[in-house]
């Protein structure tokens, strides 16, 4: 689940150098590809063992901008080598391969502003593309990412409809609330400070409101943060977060209160004590405490975490992480869920 807000996304390729003409767009055009291998087992509380082994990736294209207008384009796949039904993990929602155009935008630079339009991957608190399968969430709409306010990234979007891991159709693009509305955002990221960043988010959800506020300080010592939430009706969330570095060693601890029900909006979620699977959303009156630890040795990173829910399921993950260069990394994700399953995944990520 993601924990830290990414910006670099939204940005995108602002900064690439502008050709002038349409051949020159095309013919210079970046090419970002991916090939993915995946193989997911859960296992519920009966016992019972559900599997596949996937091959899929990604092909992306964007082109240089020409009077500062560019376009972006990628394409998602994944394809069952062996077994079916993973709760929609890795294959679309009734258990079968598929493949979509995740990404189809226009985007204008305009001063110190970019504009984009269509299809693209957002990470805010509560819309993001929680890559935890074989095709992350992207999203439809419009986005407005400004800078002209010195050390302060300000963000507007309209998003109307999505697509992957965590939609209820992963292999189409759907509406993100019943009535049709989308959601609109705005938020606001403050790095003026040193070693500090200040965000604050509000998000309109057909007539639901969302706020979100963090605030993180950061040495190459330590790092602690507090996040707060507010939702409808009296729903909210508050949390606090901390991890200490020590050598090649990170141990790291959070804690999470909600009063009445939050939700993680469309993605993961930003609570720090969100587990593999588990987190404090969708649950009445809940407490979280994490606790856990990193080691880093060389090109390889194993780390634990557990995370004490008072109310439902408690969850231990344990990852192992293996990178050689940027190319190519492998990495091993076991969720034991205790009274709710375990959860194993495996993934080789080839970049080229």
């Amino acid at each position: 689940m993601k924990k830290v807000i990414c910006l670099t996304t939204l940005l995108g390729s602002s900064t690439l150098l502008a050709v002038e003409n349409l051949n020159q767009a095309l013919s210079q055009a970046d090419v970002v590809a991916q090939v993915r291998l995946g193989a997911v087992q859960s296992e519920n509380d009966a016992g019972k063992k559900a599997s596949t082994l996937a091959l899929g990736g990604a092909l992306g294209v964007y082109t240089k901008p020409i009077s500062g207008i560019s376009a972006g384009v990628t394409f998602y796949t994944t394809n069952a080598l062996l077994g079916k039904n993973d709760e929609v993990m890795f294959l679309s929602s009734e258990g079968k391969s598929y493949a979509i155009v995740g990404e189809a935008f226009l985007q204008a630079s305009l001063g110190k502003s970019l504009v984009r339009a269509g299809r693209q991957i957002v990470d805010t608190p509560f819309a993001d593309s929680d890559d935890i399968g074989m095709i992350s969430n992207t999203f439809e709409g419009y986005t407005v990412v400004n800078q002209d306010i010195t050390d302060t990234t300000v963000v507007l979007a309209k998003l109307d409809r999505w697509s992957g891991v965590d939609s209820k159709q992963s292999e189409r693009f759907t509406k993100l609330e019943s009535k049709g509305d989308g959601v609109l955002l705005a938020g606001a990221v403050f790095e003026g400070i040193e070693k500090t960043t200040l965000q604050a988010w509000h998000y309109r959800l057909d007539e639901v409101n969302f706020n979100y506020a963090e605030a993180g300080y950061k040495t190459e010592r330590f790092t602690v943060a507090t996040q707060y939430t507010d939702q409808d009706n009296d729903n909210r969330a508050f949390g606090l977060m901390g991890c200490v570095s020590m050598g090649d060693w990170v141990v790291s601890s959070a804690y999470n209160r909600v009063e009445g029900m939050v939700s993680n909006g469309f993605g993961g979620g930003p609570f720090f004590t969100s587990s593999e699977d588990h987190t404090v959303a969708e649950v009445v009156d809940q407490e979280a405490l994490m606790v856990g630890a990193e080691y880093a040795i060389g090109d390889m990173t194993l780390s634990c975490t557990h995370v004490d829910f008072d109310k439902g399921a408690n969850e231990t993950d344990y990852l192992a992480s293996y990178a050689v260069g940027e190319a190519l990394s492998v990495d091993l994700i076991y969720a034991d869920m205790y009274d709710d399953g375990k959860l194993t995944r495996f993934f080789v990520n080839y970049n080229f």
